[in-house]
């Protein structure tokens, strides 16, 4: 395969001035950038401390079992980062708006490990090279990348690096450069960092050889079969799952798929499977998970659809009800309101006020009727009876006036009608109280009938817009429905 920009044979650094990738010789020199014309001196390439100490490591006498406890122990702890450069990621990922800021902190970090290779100063750089290298193009990349493993002294960190260099060229086919940047990395660490950065590049390398039983052997067949560092696992998920899939168990890779788009939806899974672009993984797992979750939006869109109709139908029952409901609810709320205030009328100012019902025009249309010499207005007399000391009985009668004036508002009048005196009876108004109730009722329910009439015809025109537009909307719901079940 022809030579491509990760191929190990090739040696691409930042510039040590304005961070530019520049090409270096593999036996060290000066360089001149391109970009700021600034010199850099490079040292020559020197994996030979790494390459041996990934043959100690293939050597190491730890078993299989006691190396997997130690993973294990580390699962599911995220990294630890510098509480300045934890505050930067959103989701475990830096954000596109933070990258000008992380390429100015890489540089400054650079800048201080050529005076002092402190490990904080160290462990920064580290960070945001992992952190800044899925933001930058390949070759800034790749310079990065290689800048950071000739900087830091750190052999774990120079470890992970290197996985990504052997990632990044097994994604576009390189794979003699893939194993050549795997040949100094410790395939059997027990960092969980390492290891997973380990199998996530061996796997990708595996894919692009089409060995899905070796994707395998690296991530195993189910999701906890392996213990995976937080920040790698969707990328090792989704070469695993492509690997059930060409190892025929496409029902298994369907149905975790299945799963994971359910729980992160399908633009994060598309983001996840872009991460390994040009490889092509999961096609067929995922056009079937998007299909399913796409049916399954559709169901949810219907089902909530329908429940929006429902409630728009119900808010235009509620604001146009039938005519004879209409009818009758206004009738009864009518009723109601002459009660409380036919109520108030009669027992308050007729009663304890002995105020003429009507200002005195209750009596002059009632009194002619009672008896002959009968007039306005009336007088109200009650008493209440007593027995051994206890009240037994109350009593109120209501009286009109005669010409002669016998029938007065005092002390006599009283006396009179508990005496029951035969005279007084003529002047009686039968039915009391209760006449008089019955009698502002039927003069007050007309007006409160037509105080509701009124007050229902103004909320209807308020709400005639109220109504045009929830019918609109529920007529443009019904035939979305309508369109979606043909």
């Amino acid at each position: 395969m022809a030579q491509t920009l990760y191929s190990h044979a090739l040696r691409i650094l930042t510039c040590a001035q304005c961070g530019a990738p520049v090409d270096a010789s593999a036996g060290g020199g000066s360089v001149t950038c391109a970009y700021c014309h600034a010199v850099s001196h490079f040292t020559r390439r020197d994996e030979s401390e790494d390459l041996s100490a990934a043959q100690a490591g293939r050597a190491a006498e730890i078993s299989e079992q006691e190396r997997y406890a130690r993973l294990r122990q580390q699962d599911q702890q995220p990294p630890a980062l510098p509480p300045q450069l934890a505050a930067w990621l959103v989701d475990g990922h830096l954000p596109t708006e933070r990258v000008g800021e992380a390429e100015r902190a890489w540089r400054e970090a650079r800048a201080e490990i050529a005076i002092t290779p402190s490990f904080p100063v160290c462990e920064r750089l580290y960070h945001l090279t992992v952190m800044l290298a899925p933001h930058l193009d390949e070759r800034r990349r790749r310079a990065t990348l290689e800048t950071a493993i000739e900087t830091l002294p750190d052999a774990g960190h120079r470890h992970v690096l290197r996985c990504s260099l052997a990632r990044e060229a097994a994604k576009v086919g390189d794979l003699a450069a893939a194993e050549a940047w795997l040949a100094p990395v410790n395939p059997r660490p027990t960092d969980l960092e390492q290891d997973t950065a380990y199998r996530l590049a061996a796997a990708t390398l595996a894919c692009a050889r089409h060995e899905p039983a070796k994707v395998a052997e690296l991530l195993g067949f189910r999701r906890d079969d392996v213990p995976l560092e937080n920040r790698s696992e969707v990328a090792c998920w989704m070469l695993r799952i492509d690997a059930l899939e060409k190892l025929g168990r496409a029902h298994d890779a369907h149905a975790e798929m299945d799963g994971l788009v359910r729980r992160w939806g399908r633009e994060r899974i598309r983001a996840a499977l872009a991460h390994h672009h040009p490889l092509e993984l999961c096609r067929g797992s995922f056009a079937a998970a998007e299909a399913t979750a796409a049916h399954a939006e559709q169901r949810a869109r219907r089902a909530g659809d329908a429940a929006k109709l429902e409630q728009l139908d119900a808010q235009l029952k509620r604001l146009r009800p039938p005519l004879g409901s209409a009818i009758v609810n206004r009738l009864i709320v009518a009723g109601l309101l002459t009660f409380l205030v036919g109520s108030v009328w009669t027992c308050i100012l007729s009663g304890p006020l002995e105020a003429d019902p009507l200002f005195g025009l209750h009596a002059r249309v009632v009194c002619p009727g009672v008896c002959a010499d009968c007039e306005a207005p009336y007088h109200f007399v009650s008493w209440t009876t007593t027995t051994n000391n206890q009240s037994s009985s109350s009593t109120l009668n209501i009286y009109c006036s005669d010409a002669a004036g016998r029938v007065t508002d005092g002390y006599a009048l009283s006396l009179a009608a508990v005496n029951e005196e035969p005279w007084l009876t003529r002047y009686e108004v039968r039915g009391g109280i209760w006449f008089v109730a019955l009698t502002m009722y039927a003069v007050f329910y007309p007006l409160c009938l037509v105080f509701v009439v009124a007050l229902r015809v103004r909320r209807t025109l308020r709400s005639r817009d109220q109504v045009a537009r929830l019918k609109a909307e529920r007529d443009a719901l019904r035939a979305k429905l309508g369109h979606a079940a043909r």
